[in-house]
């Protein structure tokens, strides 16, 4: 690619990135042009963890299709690559070629399992700090010049930039849609999260169900031993629900003394289990002085939009603090679920 051009190129890249503050937007548009931008035939881009010395894969370019996973993907471990961890600590790139048995074998070995014989790594630079590596790969025996060196550089620095407000932005909404006193998620998450859920399980026709839980006693609580007390007594039902859910399950707390549990591909009978042992791991944990309330729906045909699931989650959780507390009772039931 022409001098010119691979400005022009970068420039144009630099200005799409600066459009979104969303990370796969930006992942995407990375992918769809490093081919472009590199002349070769596979192009990666991951995070670097320091403190755990991982580089964990964000998204991936190989022979004209790209694998995005923001969330984090394939798990590389420093230890076993050491000319990556020079590349990260001096922040310099490195260029690794499958004929030259003098560079890391590691490096080696691994481009050969991928079909692929020349490779340069970049570190991705935001502020100073090292947050993760740009690598280029080539099918062919490839050494790349000082000119593409410092273009590749020029990239990263565009790329690190983009990947690092993506990433302060998404902590940002994370943040905004965290409950301040015990970390679950609050109530305008759970809403959005239901309503989607909701809408999948009508579509897909698998199992969805809510478990709502209300603390038990807490204005006893507060008035006997005052609003620290009570604080902590939530946070405690809040670790207690965190302990006892699933990674796909989403806790929730949506105000005062109540909480909600979305439980996809669950029945109900899934849902009497967890709210079981989140029963049993809260009096474990308080030493029997906390309990709560829990009633549990889940969508049905009759039941099929999220406000009435949550309504009857809620009744039947009513139901179960009015009969003395410390149970789960099901919607479709007026017998006691869990004792």
């Amino acid at each position: 690619m022409a001098q010119a051009t691979r400005l022009q190129a970068l420039l144009d890249l630099s200005r799409s990135l600066s459009s979104s503050l969303e990370l796969r937007e930006v992942l995407r548009e990375f992918a769809e042009h490093a081919a472009e931008l590199t002349g070769a035939t596979a192009a990666e881009l991951s995070t670097y963890d320091p403190v755990r010395g991982d580089l964990v894969m964000l998204v991936e370019y190989r022979g004209g299709a790209d694998k995005i996973t923001e969330s984090g993907g394939q798990v590389y471990h420093l230890s076993d690559y050491p000319a990556t961890q020079h590349v990260l600590a001096t922040q310099e790139p490195v260029q690794i070629r499958l004929d030259n048995p003098e560079d890391d074998p590691a490096e080696r070995a691994l481009l050969e399992k991928l079909g692929q014989r020349s490779l340069l790594m970049l570190p991705l630079v935001a502020r100073g700090e090292t947050i993760g590596l740009l690598e280029i790969v080539d099918i062919a025996d490839r050494i790349w010049t000082d000119d593409d060196v410092e273009f590749c550089r020029a990239l990263c620095d565009i790329v690190a930039i983009a990947i690092r407000n993506a990433m302060l932005f998404a902590e940002l909404q994370e943040t905004a849609a965290r409950d301040k006193l015990t970390g679950l998620y609050n109530r305008r998450l759970f809403e959005e999260q239901f309503e989607a859920a909701v809408a999948r399980s009508l579509r897909t026709g698998e199992e969805l169900t809510l478990l709502i839980v209300d603390l038990d006693g807490l204005k006893r609580i507060n008035d006997v031993s005052g609003h620290v007390a009570g604080d902590q007594a939530l946070r405690t039902l809040a670790e207690a629900l965190r302990a006892t859910i699933r990674a796909t399950d989403v806790a929730c707390r949506l105000g005062g003394d109540e909480f909600a549990v979305i439980l996809p591909g669950s029945s109900a009978e899934d849902a009497v289990k967890v709210a079981e042992r989140a029963q049993e791991t809260l009096a474990e944990v308080a030493h029997g002085q906390y309990s709560f309330s829990g009633g549990i729906a889940r969508v049905t045909a009759a039941s099929s939009t999220a406000e009435n699931v949550y309504r009857s989650a809620d009744l039947a959780a009513y139901r179960a603090k009015a009969a003395g507390g410390a149970r789960t009772l099901l919607a479709v039931e007026s017998r006691a679920a869990t004792g």
